[in-house]
């Protein structure tokens, strides 16, 4: 049987949507190739063409399979699997004509739907993808099913009801299993800062105002001066840029100690990292402990395994100590000067004379900069091979990387180790939300100085702009250089206030979701156990409590036999009366005699004999009780017939 058109226009939908959701893992030409080959299916399908032959496309797939293939060194083996596996779905659509021929296109489809989820973590793009499979789950029940038939929503929603807590169950539940293999992932652009420190780097990535990291903390959050997310050590020096050491590498070089005066309760947070491709992390002061999915490195920097290629959590506990000295090795490459720069190593040893300790030449450096009109901005003039002399003499005007570069050679100038360090400074506080967002804009550079074996930190651009430190970037720039940071859709209140509600939603996705890791799940495991524990302990103390009251309300209303009492209560009464009672007589039956006997008596008498029975025979409390009134209202004509009796004795 022949496709349907509109269901090949929905499996090009598809394709399409797949494509833009996993064009970060193409190259440019890859996805304009995939887009194009899908347009063209389309419109061929709306103007009512043929499909392709068999053998173009197979020829069509050749071509492109091989440029695929000296392509995948660029691409990575995921990645080019990924292509592989949509161009044959592609081909396959592009030559179908029978619907035998389209199961396996639709299964193709849901398995390239879920590999999206490798790419994307965000909530938004989830809902996207399953959107577009719920639109190939439509797709394949228009296949099989017969062409008059509608979807029952009703029998759907109660299949979805049922189904949802089952997937809840699962996701809560089953074990989760680490991967049985690593496949390499592709090599794309990494964000944030990099192995290399230019001036006017950090410049451009503050105009970036996307998100870098999320920050829970366990407890109060740290001042805002204690902010600094230290990422990468800019050791190398060639008179112009700053580049990490290929020693800071490997993890058995340059290790990093902890201080002997360590001390103190640690700061514990957890950290929530977006995908930069890098293998850097972030972390405060000194970290001693982290979760298994980073290390800490060389000078007290954390890294990933591997690069950061999804959103990635880890946990850390830092202490307020500096880094200790790991060495000549690490003094010698602090020492370097790189090449030009000439007037600023003079200017450094006219001040290392006058300022010979290290804290003294600190606090020097801070006040030439803040006395001597320099000026903070966003957007310095552009600078020449001796970037530090122009800076210095010059243009005095720069921004972050400027001044911890200009600090840094003149303490390596004076005989003082030096490194500039870049990280992040800072960031939002949302108090209702519980977390910390540090973004692009947030990146900064400062200067860790070795004084008695220690490294301590030091912020030029505190001297120059201490609003960037105490408060935020925006209160250290002028109006019009505030116009670079909000620029565009950025300017509109409303827009920017739906983003931050979009961004606090992802947020509990990726805590909620994302975060639910094995720990997580041995933890809620931990707490269920607990809270049955206590739930079953509660209810066998609610059953014991209950079953007792029953019982006690059972035994209090357990049937007594009644007849003793009633016997004895009509006996006292009849007194004298009974004398004349034979022996084989039953009391009733003498009260019965008795009423006989006086007329004048034998309607209250008779009603005594009936109350008596009941009372006895049926064993009626309530016949006890109006006996008893009885003979209580009948006192006097007892007494009467009591003193007859004994008359006619």
């Amino acid at each position: 049987m022949l496709v349907a058109p509109r269901l090949l226009m929905l499996w090009a939908g598809i394709q399409l949507s797949i494509v833009l959701l996993l064009q970060q893992a193409f190259a440019l030409w890859i996805t304009a190739l995939f887009i194009l080959l899908m347009l063209y299916k389309i419109t061929a399908t709306w103007q009512g063409k043929a499909t392709l032959s068999l053998k173009l496309v197979n020829l069509l797939a050749a071509a492109i399979a091989l440029a695929l293939i000296v392509n995948i060194r660029q691409a990575g083996v995921l990645h080019f699997m990924l292509q592989i596996l949509l161009l044959a779905a592609s081909c396959r659509l592009l030559a179908l004509k029978h619907s035998a021929d389209a199961r396996q296109l639709v299964w193709v489809h849901y398995f390239l739907i879920a590999s999206c989820f490798v790419i994307h973590q965000d909530m938004f793009t989830a809902l996207l993808i399953f959107t577009v499979f719920t639109l190939n789950l439509y797709s394949h029940f228009r296949l099989f099913a017969p062409p008059r038939l509608h979807i029952s929503w009703r029998q759907t929603s109660r299949s979805i009801l049922i189904v949802l807590p089952l997937w809840l169950a699962m996701f809560t539940l089953f074990p989760r299993l680490p991967p049985f293999w690593q496949i390499p992932n592709a090599k794309v652009a990494s964000t944030g800062l990099s192995d290399t420190l230019d001036p006017g780097s950090i410049e451009q990535l503050v105009k970036d105002d996307s998100l870098a990291f999320r920050v829970e903390f366990n407890g109060e959050l740290p001042t805002r001066t204690q902010l600094y997310w230290r990422a990468y050590l800019y050791e190398d020096f060639n008179g112009r840029s700053w580049q990490v050491n290929p020693l800071r590498q490997h993890r058995s070089q340059l290790n990093k100690a902890l201080p002997q005066n360590a001390s103190g309760i640690g700061l514990q947070y957890r950290v929530i990292a977006e995908a930069s491709q890098q293998h850097n992390l972030f972390a405060l002061m000194l970290p001693t402990t982290v979760s298994n999915e980073v290390y800490i490195a060389s000078a007290g920097l954390i890294k990933s395994n591997k690069p950061v290629s999804q959103r990635t959590s880890y946990q850390v506990t830092s202490i307020n100590a500096p880094v200790t000295w790991s060495g000549n090795t690490e003094t010698d490459i602090n020492l370097q000067l790189g090449v030009g720069n000439a007037k600023t190593q003079v200017f450094a040893k006219q001040l290392a004379e006058q300022y010979p300790s290290p804290p003294q030449l600190v606090q020097a450096i801070a006040t030439h900069f803040n006395q001597q009109h320099y000026f903070y901005s966003l957007t310095p003039p552009p600078l020449g091979n001796n970037s530090v002399d122009s800076f210095m003499f010059d243009s005095r005007t720069g921004f972050c990387s400027h001044y911890a570069s200009a600090a840094a050679l003149i303490l390596r100038a004076a005989g003082i180790p030096a490194r500039v360090v870049g990280g992040y400074q800072g960031g939002d506080w949302h108090p209702q939300q519980g977390y910390l967002a540090v973004r692009q804009r947030e990146a900064h550079a400062w200067v860790e100085y070795l004084d008695n074996e220690q490294w301590q930190l030091f912020d030029p651009t505190a001297a120059v702009a201490p609003e960037r430190i105490l408060n935020s970037l925006e209160s250290a720039l002028t109006a019009e250089q505030r116009q670079l940071l909000f620029s565009g859709w950025a300017q509109f209140e409303l827009l920017q206030s739906i983003r931050l509600q979009l961004m606090h939603l992802d947020y509990y996705w990726s805590v909620w979701v994302l975060g639910f890791n094995d720990n997580s799940q041995q933890t809620l495991w931990r707490n269920l156990r607990q809270y049955f524990t206590t739930i079953l302990s509660v209810l066998a103390i609610l059953v014991g409590i209950t079953l007792l009251l029953f019982g006690l309300f059972f035994w209090q209303r357990r049937p007594t036999n009644l007849a003793p009492e009633a016997a004895v209560l009509v006996q006292h009464k009849l007194g004298k009366l009974l004398q004349a009672k034979a022996p084989e007589q039953t009391l009733s039956a003498f009260i019965q005699q008795l009423a006989l006997q006086q007329p004048v008596h034998q309607h209250w008498l008779l009603l005594l004999a009936k109350t008596y029975e009941q009372a006895v025979f049926k064993n009626e409390a309530e016949a006890l009780k109006r006996l008893q009134q009885l003979l209580k209202r009948h006192s006097k004509e007892l007494r009467a017939l009591r003193r007859g009796c004994i008359k006619n004795a």
